[in-house]
């Protein structure tokens, strides 16, 4: 099945290739785009083909329990779910602020030289490995947030709320860093797309600069969501960062954010070297990617959708 897909691929990429070069630019664009839903959809009837073991065993109860116990081949993905949805919200609720604000700044604020060197600084933190970022919310921001939080809580509460720094609060606040700079670049390429006679009639009207500001994100709010979608789905299928920091509990379902948990990425990357050792655990593995496949593919119609209605 692998070496299956691997052909595809190929085929797929020399064929793309050969109508970029020798159609029309048209005609090879339609090419190139029916290629990658060619190949988005083998790797999910992989997915689907591999997990077909552990869907017959285990049905629906595979999404609905959390329990994780290799040795009784019991298996559930709710936690890693779960877990997902938790530190995805947490990154996207932290980011979006914080990419809209550095676009702004950036366009809005900065003069010419700096602008172009904070822009260039701010897209080169995207290119960064991503074991630095986990390294560095282990070492650093994880010991920092549980600090903060337990000084916090023992003021207010009397009581210090975090146990360990490995928790899916830290693995969504280290998320929001690592996804700020793909949301800001597509914001920030909106703002600077914006007509000069759109930003001379906001200022002829009396609009002060916050004012201007907030209609001019207004006027871009496909950008805006754009980058939000692009955020989202980068924070869902992160691996090897969040799986440094997320703590790795697999044997109950976690709700509480400063608990450690799961997440579907780490649970594969932190799983897949024992699978083999187990009867179901890898089909179970590929159910797991299966889920991040559909995850995926709802987000992307949303943000399709949405951009689809702002258009007409």
């Amino acid at each position: 099945m692998l070496g299956l897909l691997l052909l595809l691929f190929l085929g797929f990429y020399a064929v793309s290739v050969a109508a970029l070069i020798f159609l029309k630019f048209r005609w090879g664009m339609r090419v190139v785009g029916l290629a990658a839903v060619l190949i988005l959809g083998s790797i999910a009837v992989m997915f689907a083909v591999y997990s077909a073991p552990a869907l017959a065993k285990y049905g629906l109860s595979l999404f609905t329990t959390a329990e994780w116990d290799p040795g009784a081949e019991r298996y559930g993905l709710l936690s890693a779910i779960v877990g997902t949805l938790i530190s995805s919200a947490i990154a996207i609720t932290v980011a979006m602020p914080l990419a809209v604000s550095a676009a702004v700044a950036i366009n809005e604020f900065l003069p010419g030289q700096v602008r172009w060197v904070v822009a260039s600084l701010l897209d080169l933190t995207a290119a960064m490995p991503t074991v630095i970022y986990g390294l560095w919310g282990r070492d650093v921001l994880g010991p920092a947030l549980a600090a903060g939080l337990n000084a916090l809580g023992s003021w207010l509460l009397g009581a210090e709320p975090v146990r360990t720094p490995l928790n899916l609060l830290t693995a969504g606040v280290l998320l929001a860093v690592m996804i700020t700079p793909y949301a800001a670049a597509i914001i920030r390429e909106g703002y600077g797309l914006i007509p000069r006679q759109i930003e001379e009639a906001i200022y002829a009207v009396g609009a002060t600069r916050f004012e201007a500001v907030l209609i001019k994100l207004r006027y871009i709010k496909q950008y805006v969501a754009g980058g939000f979608f692009l955020a989202l789905g980068r924070a869902m299928g992160e691996t090897a960062a969040v799986a440094m920091v997320v703590g790795g509990n697999y044997v109950r379902l976690v709700l509480n954010p400063v608990d450690p948990g799961i997440t579907i990425s780490s649970l594969i990357a932190l799983q897949f070297p024992n699978a083999a050792n187990y009867l179901y655990m890898t089909p179970v593995l590929y159910a797991a990617a299966l889920t991040l496949v559909l995850m995926g593919l709802v987000i992307n119609g949303v943000a399709l959708y949405l951009l689809y209605r702002w258009q007409v």
